[in-house]
C-alpha cells in the first residue's frame, strides 16, 4: 500500500510537518510517496532521509491535471497533508473531484483505519472508521517525532499536457523574516495585553532568544498593533504545536485556546490567579510578568 505525502516548503526546507507526515506513513509500513513542486534536484534527492521512497515533481500545484495523474496511475488510495490552509483548500477540491473522503485534524491513525481527531477546538478527541477505500488525512501538528530513515529516492517529474486548473491561484508568496519559524519552534514565547504596551516586548524577545524559541501574540495584541499579524496565535491565527508554550500576560479565552492547547507543556504566567489559563497550564507562576520574567532571565545567565 502507498501513501502519498503533500509535501510543504519553507525557504526550499521541507517543513517539519511534512516530515512527520513521513514518518507516520512508515510506521504504517506503507511506500512512501511525495508530490511537490520544488523542482530543486539537489535537495529532494536528499528526502529519502526523511523517509520518502520516491517523489513526483509537478509544475504547480494549481495544475489540477498533474495532480489528479499522479494519484490515478499510481492507484494512490491515502493522502496525508499539513493543515495549512493551502493544502486545505487543494485537499478539498482533490476531495470533490476524485470521491476522496477527508479527515480533519487527525492526531492518530492505526493500521486497523480507526481515526483519532481533536474536536470542539481540542476540548474532545472524535474516534472513528473510514470506510471509504480513498482518503485524505489533514494531519495535526506534532503528532509524531519525526524520524530519519536511511531511503534512496526516486525522482519523477510529471509532464502533464492537459491543463485543467483549480479554481484558486497562489499570487505571490513573501517569507517572514524571522530566525525561527513559530509553525516549526519547539518552544514559543507568548505574551498579551498584560505587557501593558510593544515599549515591553524586549524582555519577551531576550526570553525567546534564550531559550532558542519563536515569540507570539494573542489576538487582542495584534488587532493593537503592538505585534505582526504573523505571530497571532488562536482560532482565527495560528494554529500551534509546539514542545514548550509559554503564555505571560494572557488570560486564556477559548478562541486563543483552540490555538495552543495540542502543546505538550504550557507554562503560563498571570497575575491573576483566576485567570482560565491556569486550568488549561501544566505549569502555572502567579505574578507580575514584569517581576517574573526579568529573574526567570537571570537564572538562564
Amino acid at each position: 500500500m502507498s501513501t502519498l505525502v503533500f509535501i510543504e516548503f519553507n525557504k526550499n526546507i521541507i517543513s517539519e510537518s511534512s516530515s512527520q507526515a513521513a514518518t507516520i506513513a512508515n510506521e504504517l509500513k506503507n511506500e512512501v510517496y511525495g508530490l511537490t513542486s520544488n523542482d530543486d534536484e539537489t535537495y529532494i534527492s536528499s528526502l529519502g532521509s526523511k523517509g520518502f521512497d520516491k517523489i513526483f515533481v509537478i509544475d504547480d500545484f494549481n495544475n489540477y491535471s498533474a495532480i489528479e495523474e499522479v494519484i490515478n496511475n499510481n492507484g494512490i488510495k491515502t493522502i496525508f497533508s499539513p493543515s495549512s490552509n493551502t493544502f486545505k483548500e487543494l485537499s478539498s477540491k482533490i476531495s470533490t473531484k476524485l470521491n476522496f473522503s477527508i479527515a480533519s485534524n487527525v492526531l492518530k491513525i492505526e493500521k486497523n483505519g480507526k481515526i483519532s481527531s481533536s474536536i470542539f477546538t481540542g476540548k474532545a478527541e472524535s474516534h472513528m472508521i473510514n470506510d471509504n477505500d480513498s482518503c485524505i488525512y489533514l494531519l495535526n501538528k506534532n503528532i509524531v517525532e519525526s524520524r530519519d530513515f536511511d531511503k534512496k529516492v526516486d525522482i519523477i517529474k510529471v509532464d502533464s499536457k492537459t491543463t485543467e486548473n483549480i479554481s484558486f491561484e497562489i499570487l505571490e508568496q513573501k517569507f517572514i523574516e524571522e530566525d525561527i519559524s513559530l509553525n516549526d519552534a519547539d518552544v514559543v514565547i507568548s505574551a498579551g495585553r498584560g505587557l501593558k504596551g510593544p515599549e515591553n516586548w524586549k524582555m519577551i524577545e531576550d526570553l525567546a532568544k534564550k531559550l532558542n524559541a519563536a515569540t507570539a501574540c494573542s489576538k487582542p495584541v495584534s488587532d493593537a498593533g503592538w505585534r505582526p499579524h504573523h505571530e497571532h496565535v488562536g482560532q482565527t491565527g495560528l494554529k500551534i504545536s509546539p514542545k514548550i508554550y509559554f503564555a505571560i500576560g494572557i488570560s486564556g479565552a477559548i478562541q486563543h485556546l483552540a490555538g495552543v492547547n495540542s502543546s505538550k507543556t504550557i507554562i503560563v504566567i498571570n497575575n491573576d490567579p483566576e485567570a482560565p489559563f491556569f486550568k488549561a497550564a501544566d505549569y502555572g507562576i502567579v505574578g507580575d510578568a514584569f517581576d517574573v520574567v526579568p529573574k526567570i532571565l537571570n537564572s538562564l545567565g
